[in-house]
């Protein structure tokens, strides 16, 4: 029986390449929230994600200690969701 690894995520600082990707939000070293970006700034200082559920659409600062991680699979070409 083969284990599946555990997935891996990586701290991406550029908010607007990952529109359309799933993330996990973290603050503090802690997730907050993850689900799909739907729009980000340009200069990556806001962040506004779409979750599953009952959690309604949010946005992060940057500035308020916000970080955006992301699975390296889903940074591949094609992989990502589109919104």
């Amino acid at each position: 029986m083969k284990r599946r690894a555990a997935l891996q995520f990586i701290r991406h600082d550029d908010w607007a390449a990952v529109i359309g990707g799933p993330v996990q939000i973290r603050r503090h070293g802690l997730m907050v929230q993850s689900g799909i970006v739907e729009d980000a700034t340009v200069d990556s200082s806001i962040l506004w994600l779409r979750s599953s559920g009952v959690q309604p659409r949010r946005a992060f600062v940057r500035r308020e200690g916000y970080e955006v991680w992301i699975s390296p699979r889903d940074l591949q070409p094609g992989t990502r969701q589109h919104v």
